[in-house]
């Protein structure tokens, strides 16, 4: 019982010690923020549509809000 408590003890030191290492291989540089998207207030379908037709090929999100 003590031998497994200490193998996982060294395996949690030895893992935060290779994560502490200067240089890790892992590591990515900051990729930047791309700007946020415009909001727009559609008043009809015909809108949406061309929106969706415009921008084909990005990532879109359409937000429904209802007051209630």
């Amino acid at each position: 019982m003590k031998r497994k408590l200490i193998i996982g003890h060294v395996a949690v030191v030895f893992s935060v010690a290779l994560s502490l290492i200067e240089g890790n291989g892992n590591a990515r540089p900051a990729t930047t923020i791309a700007p946020a998207a415009d909001v727009i207030d559609l008043k009809n379908l015909d809108q949406l549509k061309e929106a969706f037709q415009h921008d084909r090929g990005a990532v879109r999100l359409i937000s429904l809000l209802s007051p209630v």
